[in-house]
């Protein structure tokens, strides 16, 4: 029996003593802890001491009976007197209580719910919630807690926990609980190896296995028709007279392992057997008192005789290496949530908790022992999943262990390891160009706002296709006169030829119709409606075009040496190039002599086309189109 099992039985007794001694005198009407019990008058897990109700699982000064008081510095944690509290268990005065499930500390010490609610999982609420049963103002489970074990104010007794709603024995230091008792089943004669496994009467458990061993000089002998082996005096067993199996004749004796007709040598004749009383387990001072199993005879005294490793402590075998009570040495007890380690006392952690010099700690959590016993995290560190990690403030951030500010940090503009590229800045988390030497940045561009016609003043403030950025304001510069079609290259879908002196080059060659007799032109083989004929202008670079104008001939007249009316260019329709497409700007049709086309806004673009000419269909040959010169202006 352990001594923490052996001390509640002690304090049951005597809490028994004192209620029934107040019982005479109408002091007490309370049950045990344990029974289940309480008086009429009394909550449920409380009873009646000195004419009041107590918890007698917390009360300092009925601590697990009626008059039981703890001493000073003490608390009373789960009817027993303690040094500090259990766990799961907050000390609260002097009381151990559980802040979870007590109606007078719900959530913190002293926060009582009102009359009438409960306490669950540390809040005041109006009933149980599921799983959980109202005791004696607590919402309790009564598969699991001690002092509402199976059933309202059923308290499990010291060194006891509630499974299953059933009070069981929790034993500590590596021992069993075999039948209500905390054994060690390594040296337990009577539970040798496990529970319920005895070793015979000759034999002793060690390392939990049952072996003879023969002690105050006795030797093992098999006798009889079994052959049952035992262990004898080979120096007084007329059966076994100085070697196994030598039996002395009838009426001698046995004596310094020689048959003999009388005992000598300071031997008794007991039954036959020369014996010496002081040693023999079998008549132990005199002949007929034997000794108990597991004693020896020394001096004619029955004592304890222990082995396997095992220490005698007052009338018990220990191992001083594991027993609670006597660790270490006899009679030195381990503290309550303590066991014995290899002789030495120590705190016993549960939780996920570890061991780090006589105190539980969460080495996930803990940064003075972070990730294990004595791992201090620096300043300014945090223990998190057992690392010690930066704690970063002031909306700063942990990148890399270091502490940075997303909004600015060129190396981690955003989010961690977003470095911006080379000439970019980091604002408000996104990575922007810095643009030098009085640019300005406009769309990923760094521009001059005092001088580009896109942005002149501003991001965005485009000038006209006339104008140009002078100071930051878009002043008109464009010369409306300039041609700019005698820049470009001239095509067209067939007609007049290079060769004969009518190529499309003679479009922009800034000849007019005055010397066209002799200047030539250039003429497009086209129908008098509109078709698939086409003429063309290209510029090596983006120009600006915001009109055009066509010299052509005037559809009565026969002009340019000869050539016969009717020629006139009538019409088209007028396209610029987008870089990928053409795209309509305006249709022109039934022009009779020169005609002009105004873009709606000017374009920037590298080609123009006039798509659909044709001939004025009124007059004369009404086919192939003349085109003098094709002019293009910006403004």
């Amino acid at each position: 029996m352990s001594f923490f099992r052996y001390l509640g039985i002690v304090i049951v007794g005597l809490a028994g003593a004192l209620a029934a001694s107040g019982c005479a005198q109408g002091d007490s009407s309370s049950s045990l802890p344990g029974t289940g019990g309480g008086s009429g008058q009394c909550g449920a897990s409380e009873a009646v001491c000195n004419g009041s109700c107590t918890n007698l699982a917390v009360d300092a000064k009925n601590c697990g009976g009626c008059g039981v008081a703890c001493l000073a510095g003490q608390v009373c944690s789960a009817g027993t007197c303690a040094t500090g509290c259990g766990a799961g268990t907050t000390q609260c005065g002097t009381e151990c209580v559980d802040l979870q499930s007590s109606p007078s500390n719900c959530g913190s010490c002293n926060n009582a719910c009102p009359t009438g609610d409960l306490c669950a999982q540390g809040e005041c609420i109006g009933s149980c919630t599921p799983g959980t049963t109202a005791c004696g103002g607590s919402c309790v489970d009564l598969q699991t807690d001690p002092a509402n074990c199976g059933g309202c104010g059923t308290i499990c007794g010291a060194g006891e926990l509630c499974s299953q709603g059933q009070c069981t024995l929790q034993c500590a230091g590596g021992l069993d609980n075999c039948g209500g008792k905390c054994v060690d089943t390594q040296a337990d004669p009577t539970n040798c190896g496990s529970c319920g496994t005895a070793c015979l009467p000759s034999e002793v458990c060690s390392v939990g296995q049952c072996n003879l061993q023969c002690l105050g000089g006795t030797t093992a002998c098999a006798s009889g028709a079994g052959g049952v082996t035992k262990c004898v005096d080979l120096q007084v067993d007329a059966n076994n007279c100085g070697t196994c199996g030598n039996v002395c004749p009838s009426g001698q004796v046995c004596s310094a392992g020689q048959c003999q007709l009388s005992c000598t040598g300071g031997t008794t004749d007991c039954s036959g057997k020369c014996v010496d009383t002081s040693l023999d387990p079998n008549n132990c001072g005199s002949c007929g008192n034997a000794c108990a199993s597991g004693q020896t005879c020394q001096n004619g005294a029955c004592g304890l005789v222990c082995s396997g490793g095992l220490i005698k402590c007052g009338n018990q075998c220990v191992n001083l290496q594991s027993d609670p009570a006597n660790c270490g040495a006899c009679n030195y007890a381990c503290s309550q949530g303590q066991a014995c380690t290899n002789g030495n006392c120590t705190l016993v952690c549960t939780g996920g908790t570890t061991n780090c010099n006589n105190k539980c700690v969460d080495t996930n959590v803990d940064p003075t022992h972070c990730g294990g016993c004595a791992v201090v995290c620096s300043a300014g560190q945090s223990c998190v999943n057992g690392t010690c990690t930066v704690v970063c403030g002031g909306g700063s951030v942990n990148c890399g262990g270091q502490c940075v500010q997303l909004s600015t940090d060129p190396n981690n503009c955003g989010s961690c390891g977003n470095k911006c590229a080379s000439g970019q800045s980091c604002q408000n988390g996104v990575c922007t160009l810095v643009c030098s030497g009085g640019t300005t940045n406009c769309s990923g561009q760094c521009v001059q706002l005092s001088t580009d016609p896109n942005n002149c003043g501003s991001c965005g403030h485009k000038c006209s296709a006339s104008q140009a950025c002078q100071g930051g304001q878009c002043v008109t510069t464009c010369n409306p006169t300039n041609n700019i079609g005698l820049t470009a290259t001239a095509s067209s879908s067939g007609g007049g030829t290079v060769a004969s002196g009518y190529g499309p080059e003679k479009m922009r060659d800034g000849k007019m119709e005055a010397t066209c007799s002799t200047d030539k032109f250039h003429w497009v083989t086209a129908d008098n409606t509109p078709g698939s004929a086409w003429i063309e202008l290209d510029w090596t670079s983006a120009q600006t075009v915001a009109r055009i104008s066509i010299d052509t001939t005037q559809n009565t007249v026969v002009a340019c040496g000869g050539s016969a009316a009717g020629r006139t260019l009538a019409g088209g329709t007028i396209q610029y190039w987008t870089g990928s497409t053409w795209a309509t700007a305006g249709t022109v049709s039934g022009k009779t002599n020169d005609w002009s086309f105004t873009f709606p806004s000017p374009v920037n673009t590298t080609k123009i086309r006039i798509y659909g000419v044709h001939a004025t269909n009124t007059t004369g040959q009404q086919s192939n189109p003349i085109i003098i010169e094709w002019q293009v202006f910006s403004c």
